[in-house]
């Protein structure tokens, strides 16, 4: 008896099935990584790392915004960005990242209020910011002082604490 075309599509999907079981069962994982720093939350230390922070191969930032490595208080924004700039380049040097994120990160450490106290990232958000689905608000940095007077003009205005307004933190 010769197979009917309805025979040889049967047999033809289960051999793509069985295929696709054997790629499946064959493949590794798919890691998960929580705060997007490309070290799989099974290992990372830190599982809320910013986004855009340089980390070390435990997933922790490498220069944390409100303290050094250390435990010890930034002395200045320049000695926090001087801590971001050198790291960069070690981790270019040693192939673990690339031009591309190196200057974003630098980038976002200039647009940080990290290394000085005074500052903080205030979110301005538009006045119908109640009457949408989802709003993107302004990040500026200034004072936790001038923050709040915004509140007299503005409906919408919250303190986001100490970081960087790159990638925008202002977003509900």
């Amino acid at each position: 008896m010769r197979p009917t075309p309805l025979h040889r599509t049967s047999a033809l999907s289960l051999g793509a099935l069985a295929v696709a079981a054997a790629l499946a069962l064959a493949a590794p994982a798919l890691a998960v990584d929580d705060d997007g720093d490309k070290v799989d939350d099974a290992v990372d230390q830190c599982v809320d790392t910013p986004p855009g922070d340089l980390v070390d191969e435990t997933g922790c930032s490498v220069c944390p915004c409100d303290l050094r490595a250390d435990g010890s208080e930034w002395s200045s924004h320049l000695e926090y960005l001087a801590c971001v700039v050198d790291a960069a380049k070690q981790l270019r040097h040693a192939k673990k990242i690339g031009r591309k994120t190196a200057r974003a990160a630098i980038r976002a450490s200039r647009k940080s209020s990290c290394g000085n106290a005074q500052l903080t990232r205030c979110c301005i958000y538009p006045d119908d910011a109640d009457q949408l689905d989802s709003v993107v608000g302004q990040c500026r940095l200034m004072t936790v002082d001038d923050c709040d007077a915004l509140s007299a003009t503005h409906d919408f205005v919250e303190d986001a604490d100490a970081g960087s307004c790159l990638p925008n933190p202002c977003v509900f």
